[in-house]
């Protein structure tokens, strides 16, 4: 993964959106996803090595590798929120996008309630 390319993606992208969005928004609108995939896909590799590093994290320490699935999912579900909300106020539905990411907000809250319920009961397990 080399920086300089996805920032020259970035930036090309962007130039060419704004040059679309008076004459052809529709299109504008499709350069935008496409160069956002096109720079998540640029970065999946890391992100896999991420991952892996995590549940190595998981088997050394002892932790369940249930928790540490769940924190994966909650950070992939925030990111995944974040990038559909940015789409969605590119192409002028911020509301909806408002929308994705309460909802995002939601499912992270319901998948933290067994973390969250888990380190109260060591907390008061501790406690004399």
């Amino acid at each position: 993964m080399n920086i300089l390319q996805i920032v020259a993606i970035g930036i090309i992208a962007a130039m060419l959106i704004s040059l679309l969005k008076e004459t052809k928004p529709e299109l504008a609108i499709l350069l935008g996803v496409a160069a956002g995939v096109i720079i998540i896909i640029m970065v999946v590799d890391e992100l896999y090595e991420v991952v892996a590093s995590f549940y190595n994290i998981a088997g050394i320490s002892g932790i369940a590798e249930g928790l540490f699935t769940t924190v994966l999912k909650i950070i992939g579900i925030g990111y995944v929120t974040e990038f559909a909300s940015n789409v969605c106020a590119d192409s002028g539905c911020k509301s909806v996008g408002d929308k994705i990411l309460f909802a995002g907000k939601v499912i992270i809250m319901i998948l933290a309630l067994p973390i969250i319920n888990s380190l109260l009961a060591l907390i008061v397990e501790i406690l004399p």
